[in-house]
């Protein structure tokens, strides 16, 4: 069996996307009427060629090939073609045929009179051009659109576009409509169940991290987003769930391009970007800025019972909950094209980042045997600001146009900033009506300096069609300075007097050395791939608090395997496992009091253990016709070692004390089915259910904490094509029940409504998106321990009504070509990105 030729010369997303093509082969449905005189020639032959756009030149991924017998028009075999647009297919008995090239809102393209026989074994079908299919209906042009959720081996591919109910807002929004990935109602991201993930920007780490990063992006800034849940040894192991891949939008075309967005919507919400591309022969210009001024509104109601002897204190908070998210970008960059096999990519971006919240409530305590209700009103403000900058090299150098290469990139990052937050309670009557009287107010002023370097060297060297050896080193540099001010309320003076008991400073500072090899290859028709990761961590930490300086210094090895097996032309079976670890932050670390309220304070753990996790993955793809449509099924088991999670105890003196530790391990085992469902032209429907069971096991000042909970989530999201201009789309999410280490979540559903039209030959479009619009989108948590219980429920604003319109210049759109090896592509087994 011969597999598809393996190259990369522009596009990303090539290793497991060429396990998958390798896998491909095509049987023949007829006997050869020749006997083979050479007992070495099996009588069949094969078929090579490449499919290009033939506007643009560009290669074309996903093309279908179609193999008929010349005599009487029947299918024979057939085939896709990789990110190269190339193809091949084998083992096709000798004999007359025609090929018929098709893709989805392109002419079909036919080729004739082709003959396999002992003296032409191999037909080249050479450069096959495909021509946009369009029907004119007055001004408007019909195109075919992208699939909403793409699955290929390695990742899942969420084309933002497509997800019209994203627009005019961030990562976030796109992620509530992804397989694999939950959101909750405070917009807190996990992914398969863990909020341990890895964020990069076009393969790079953010200066954000986790959800942080996800809320400060715009969507329309997006390309597409890439969800990897189990990456080769070529990747940092970092998130014990895998990794979310924001690739950003970046144009080629010659001239000038771009395109501009404005948003608004109810409750003082305000966003625009801009992004402008200018393209030269040798060089390739691009700018963007973004712009967010928004208020998102909430309510919250939280109880707490605590008990004591035979006295139990009863305490009930109801009010508001609102953050505040705003903020400004500027980004640069150019590509120079130094040869036609050697790219320097040289970017950056600086800007703001402003986040805050304002709350406020009623608050009633009391205790039974009977005392007397103290009612108070409380105050919540927080004002946290960052000025960040960030500045990135990629050099890329191709020996040979078959994969041979060698590639570096530079990462440099700094973010500084202060949080500002004050907790007050004001004494109140039975009706709430506030007195001068503080019963608690207290202030913490943070200010914090995050500095990041990373350094990377990759080199790819394909020994065979089959085979490929790639090997590199990363580095990373952290460190991060940080003082904590506690101050407390004076009254009488009317002043803020600093209390050194819980004031600090920490100096953090953490250097990864990684060395890691991979190697891939074909044994029959099993394609595999085999990768190992060493990690040499050095970590010290000093706090003004603490007596000893906590250090650090490990050696991990983290293996990886990844198999795939073409069950039949248009089915794979794929297998992968990988170790991954989960390193805690500095927050978790730091032994500092962190005051939330006079009811709670929370402490960090120099001590924390980083987690461990063994994750294995076995799926099945089952691709339908020429419509795109797929359904997959994704058996996974994930099991995580030193499992940290938070715990909660009370205090002599009534108050919550709140702690950071590891427990023995979880462990998530179940299954993913996605399906994305093309019914009819007007009608898509992408739509995933997750079930799985969960435990958590350990131990609490002795006891056993262990907790199993089956839990389960799904979401769908239709699309109905109205016409070739409007689309409307509905989109619905729910998650389930699950248990934590001293509680458990509660279940969670809403859903979206959307409606886009374009204007102006698809120049011009306006989105008017209605967020939440029956009001269910709640989130409730439930903890306990011996001697208290409380609840919490978030409410988010419901009934959300944005709209955006976007305009685009020179008719702005995706180059298929990627960025002819820069830096700046989405990530693959090849991509030599962070």
């Amino acid at each position: 069996m011969k597999t598809v030729k393996t190259a990369m010369d522009n596009v990303k997303n090539l290793m497991f996307l060429a396990l998958l093509f390798m896998g491909l082969q095509a049987f023949a449905t007829i006997e050869d009427p020749l006997k083979p005189e050479n007992p070495n020639d099996d009588g069949k032959g094969k078929i090579v060629g490449t499919i290009v756009d033939k506007n643009s030149d560009s290669p074309m991924e996903f093309a279908n090939i179609a193999v008929y017998t010349k005599a009487d028009s029947i299918l024979v075999t057939g085939g896709i073609t990789n990110e190269n647009g190339q193809f091949e297919i084998t083992d096709i008995t000798y004999g007359d045929y025609y090929l018929e090239a098709n893709f989805i809102g392109f002419d079909k393209t036919n080729v004739v009179d082709i003959t396999l026989d002992r003296s032409n074994r191999v037909y080249d079908a050479g450069s096959i051009n495909l021509s946009p299919s369009t029907v004119a209906l007055g001004e408007v042009n019909v195109v075919a659109d992208k699939a909403a959720v793409e699955y290929k081996l390695d990742k899942k591919v969420v084309n933002v576009s497509q997800v019209i109910s994203a627009i005019g807002g961030t990562a976030v929004d796109v992620l509530e409509n992804t397989p694999s990935v939950q959101v909750d109602i405070e917009g807190n991201v996990s992914l398969r169940g863990s909020g341990n993930f890895t964020v990069l920007i076009d393969g790079r780490p953010s200066v954000l991290s986790g959800s942080d990063a996800l809320r400060q992006i715009p969507s329309s800034a997006i390309e597409n987003i890439e969800i990897i849940t189990n990456p080769s040894a070529k990747y940092e192991p970092d998130g014990a769930a895998g990794i979310i891949n924001l690739v950003m939008k970046k144009n080629s075309m010659n001239g000038l391009n771009g395109i501009v967005n404005a948003s608004v919507g109810t409750g003082e919400k305000y966003r625009g970007d801009f992004m402008l591309n200018y393209r030269m022969d040798k060089v390739n210009l691009f700018i963007g800025a973004d712009w967010t001024d928004e208020i998102n509104n909430g309510g919250m109601s939280a109880t707490r019972e605590t008990y004591s002897n035979d006295t139990t204190e009863f305490l009930n908070m109801k009010g508001d909950r609102n953050w505040i998210r705003g903020g400004h970008r500027f980004k640069g960059g150019a590509d120079i094209y130094l040869s036609d096999v050697t790219t320097l990519t040289l970017s950056g971006e600086t800007g703001t980042s402003e986040r805050g919240n304002e709350g406020g409530g009623r608050t009633e305590n009391y205790t039974v045997p009977a005392s007397e209700d103290i009612f108070s009103i409380t105050e919540e403000t927080s004002d946290r600001n960052n000025d960040f900058y960030t500045l990135n090299m990629n050099f890329q150098h191709k020996f040979d146009d078959k994969g041979h290469r060698i590639e570096a990139t530079a990462f440099y990052s700094d973010e500084s900033g202060t949080d500002n937050e004050i907790e007050g309670e004001l004494l109140a009557d039975g009706n709430y009506y506030p007195t001068s009287e503080y019963l608690s107010r207290v202030s913490t002023f943070e200010t914090e300096d995050e500095r990041d370097i990373r350094l990377k060297l990759d080199y790819t060297y394909p020994f065979s069609e089959d085979g490929k050896f790639e090997a590199g080193y990363q580095g990373r540099l952290e460190s991060e300075d940080e003082t904590l001010e506690f101050r407390d309320y004076d009254q009488a003076s009317d002043s803020w007097i600093i209390n050194n008991e819980y004031s600090s400073s920490t100096d953090f500072q953490r250097d990864i050395h990684a060395v890691y090899s991979t190697y891939s290859n074909k044994l029959g028709k099993v394609a595999y791939m085999a990768g190992l990761r060493g990690e040499l961590t050095i970590r010290e930490i000093k706090n003004s608090k603490a007596t000893d300086v906590s250090t650090l210094n490990r050696f991990d090895l983290f293996p990886t395997t990844h198999f795939s097996y073409p069950i039949m032309k248009t089915a794979d079976l794929t297998a992968s496992y990988s170790r991954r670890i989960n390193r805690p932050n500095g927050r978790d670390l730091d032994p500092t009091p962190n005051y939330f309220n006079r009811y709670a304070i929370r402490f960090g753990n120099p001590d924390l253990k980083p987690e461990y996790t063994n994750s294995y993955e076995l799926g099945f793809m089952k691709r339908f016709g020429e419509t795109r449509s797929f359904m997959s099924a994704d058996l996974f088991r994930r099991v995580t070692n030193n499992k940290i999670d938070r715990t909660q105890e009370l205090g002599e003196d009534g108050v919550i004390y709140m702690y950071t530790d590891n427990f023995d391990k979880d462990y998530s085992t179940g299954v993913e089915v996605t399906a994305n469902l093309s019914y009819k032209k007007w009608l898509t429907v992408n739509t995933s259910v997750n079930v799985y069971d969960y435990k958590i096991t350990g131990e609490i000042d002795g006891e056993s904490i262990d907790q199993q909970s089956t839990n389960w989530g799904g979401r769908m999201n239709t699309t109905f094509k109205i016409s070739q201009s409007s689309r409307f789309q509905v989109n619905a999410f729910f998650r389930g029940k699950s248990v934590s280490a001293q509680g458990e979540s509660g279940a969670m559903f809403f859903t979206n409504f959307s409606y886009r039209q374009e204007f102006l030959d698809n120049k011009l479009s306006a989105t008017v998106s209605f967020r939440d619009p029956f009001g269910t989108g709640r989130f409730e948590r439930t903890s306990y321990g011996d001697d208290f219980k409380s609840w919490f429920r978030f409410e988010r604003e419901p009934r959300v009504v944005m709209l955006t319109l976007s305009y685009k210049l020179n008719n702005f759109k995706e180059d298929r070509r990627g960025n002819r090896g820069g830096g700046d592509g989405g990530m693959d087994m090849d991509g030599g990105e962070f």
